[in-house]
């Protein structure tokens, strides 16, 4: 890979990781909407938006990331209100970075070179950039997704 694909402060990062964590409770699957811009092949993170916020009931009542079409509806009008559009989105699995089936079927932005993390272990052991699954939709049910050395190089901590 040329370019890492997300740029990320280190802060932000290690923030995301901590909230993650906080918000699974080492029991559920939590996430956050990436916040930023994108500029060619370049997205760059600048906020994030957990998941409880917008979808406070979903996350209350499963133990996987589910949301409604109002829910969905409350994320894009913080996009609007801030600036910002998402650049990336990432959850939490209880075991490894690989994606469900029902992560591939159902990807939280349908839209060929969005960018899906996830962080293995509910983000409660180590989760430097080398331990996440980084998916690239393609459009079409298809996904591209790096691990190890490849997610590594895919996400760029500043």
């Amino acid at each position: 890979m040329s370019l890492p694909l997300l740029e990320i402060p280190g802060d932000l990062y290690e923030g995301l990781i901590s909230d993650l964590a906080k918000s699974g409770r080492g029991v559920k699957e939590s996430g956050a909407f990436l916040l930023g811009s994108i500029d060619a092949d370049r997205r760059c993170v600048t906020s994030y938006l957990m998941y409880d916020k917008v979808a406070p009931q979903s996350s209350r009542q499963h133990a996987y990331v589910a949301f409604t079409a109002e829910e969905m509806a409350r994320a894009w009008e913080h996009c609007y209100a801030v600036g910002l559009q998402v650049v990336a989105d990432v959850h939490t699995h209880p075991f490894g970075p690989a994606q469900s089936a029902s992560d591939r079927a159902h990807p939280i932005v349908s839209v060929a070179g969005h960018v899906a993390l996830i962080v293995p272990n509910f983000a409660e052991r180590s989760s430097e950039p080398w331990d996440l699954g980084v998916h690239v939709f393609g459009g079409c049910g298809k996904w591209r997704s790096l691990f190890r050395r490849e997610a590594a190089e895919a996400i760029l901590l500043t």
